[in-house]
């Protein structure tokens, strides 16, 4: 029975891994199309942050043309310590605003393998607590019917019945 529940969960991993996997690249699919990448000019350099200091992601002042052509400037988070006058590549969305780039497609593959293996794991580990618990119950089972029989073996063993 667990032998069955467990090729259950193996296949129901992998179909679980493969739709999480297909959606996520068709989601990848959509993001590219609302999305364009541009190439922004750097207008002010990076400060480059002491070592010992907390700082967060340092930002950076471009300006880039969108799909319409109008010009924006906006700050971004730098992705190292690009000169003014610079280009570097950004996205932005259909009304020009930047956005993150659009994910790639390894990183379906990889949700979908990380979904699958999760469900893999933690159906084994379901599947190792009922075949503890199953044991536990046919040992306990066991030993009261070891008692039981040898409540009637133990007289005539020892002498002790005559």
């Amino acid at each position: 029975m667990l032998t069955v529940l467990g090729m259950f969960v193996l296949l129901l991993s992998v179909l679980v891994g493969v739709r999480t996997g297909g959606e996520a690249a068709e989601q990848r699919r959509a993001t590219e199309h609302e999305r364009v990448r541009v190439e922004a000019e750097v207008l002010h350099e990076v400060a480059v942050p002491d070592q010992d200091s907390d700082a967060d992601l340092d930002w950076v002042s471009v300006r880039y043309t969108d799909g319409a052509g109008r010009v924006h400037e906006a700050e971004v988070p730098a992705t190292g310590p690009p000169s003014a006058g610079t280009t570097v590549p950004m996205w932005v969305d259909r009304a020009g605003r930047p956005a993150a780039a659009p994910p790639g497609a390894l990183e379906a593959v990889v949700l979908g393998a990380v979904v699958g293996l999760g469900i893999a794991a933690a159906g084994g580990l379901l599947l190792v607590v009922a075949w503890m618990g199953l044991r536990h119950a046919v040992d306990a089972r066991n030993a009261t019917a070891w008692a039981r029989e040898w409540e009637t073996v133990e007289p005539e063993w020892s002498g002790r019945r005559g």
